[in-house]
């Protein structure tokens, strides 16, 4: 009898709900073969959870008391199975996020450190944020400056960040104001490329003079401005005017390594 309830769980690992108290063998050989059969299994030993999970880690669905290192084990190899599991510890939560930032979506008013490490593993996890903290944001940008297109209300720190990054940010950044294309233009003179058509040049001209008569301005800095082709002006001669000896010397030293 034993041996034919075998081969038929073999041949149909579902066939285990018509047995009543089926055997550990038996019931380790259903999910072996299909990790769900474990749904028609009542009170799964440790052994059964773990051999279904890792048949299919999405099994652990049907588990009602899943020992905790067998639900870790799910989310480490499929991390959005920690959707249905019931109960969430905070260290499986932790393993989740840490194999995907997305799994921060399934986690109810996850904490800062729990964000943090989201998006330090997917910047875009922070779209799964509900109002995420300037904190949160920086280190979203941080890992690629694309996450601004993700966060409805960035910060001036967190636009900043982005534009420093990248010039292309500013193309995902709404609602910023005339002091704001102030400070992008001092963080990244070539966001010009993007918003020359309206801004005014006074104002562009009112920043280049305050930047340049700086001693520490970087020669990156002064090196974008040179190659920036949108923008008109007799470069040269601006910094020979108005520049510090160290936007001199920068300049002498690009024009010899032409």
């Amino acid at each position: 009898m034993a041996d034919n309830e075998l081969r038929n769980v073999l041949d149909n690992p579902i066939y285990i709900r018509n047995l009543e108290n089926p055997s550990l063998e038996l019931k380790l050989a259903a999910v072996k073969k299909n990790g769900f059969a474990i749904q028609y299994i009542k009170n799964p030993e440790y052994e059964v959870q773990y051999e279904a999970v890792k048949n299919n880690p999405l099994s652990i669905e049907y588990i009602e008391d899943v020992q905790e290192d067998v639900a870790i084990m799910a989310v480490k190899s499929l991390w959005n199975s920690l959707k249905v599991i019931r109960k969430k510890t905070d260290k499986i939560v932790r393993e989740a996020v840490k194999a995907k930032g997305w799994a921060i979506q399934f986690v109810e008013n996850p904490n800062v450190e729990l964000q943090l490490s989201a998006v330090s593993k997917d910047y875009d996890a922070i779209k799964y944020i509900k109002n995420p903290s300037e904190e949160v944001q920086l280190k979203a940008i941080e890992s690629y400056w694309g996450a601004i297109r993700f966060i409805d209300n960035p910060t001036i720190n967190a636009k900043r960040a982005a534009v420093k990054s990248s010039e292309e940010a500013i193309n995902y950044i709404s609602n910023f104001d005339y002091e704001d294309i102030k400070l992008f233009i001092r963080d990244n003179i070539k966001v010009i490329k993007y918003i020359h058509d309206s801004i005014d040049v006074e104002m562009v001209v009112e920043v280049l003079m305050e930047e340049f008569e700086k001693e520490d301005i970087s020669p990156v800095y002064v090196r974008d401005y040179l190659e920036l082709e949108i923008l008109d002006m007799n470069k040269v001669k601006f910094i020979c005017e108005y520049g510090s000896k160290t936007a001199k010397k920068i300049l002498v030293d690009y024009k010899l390594s032409m």
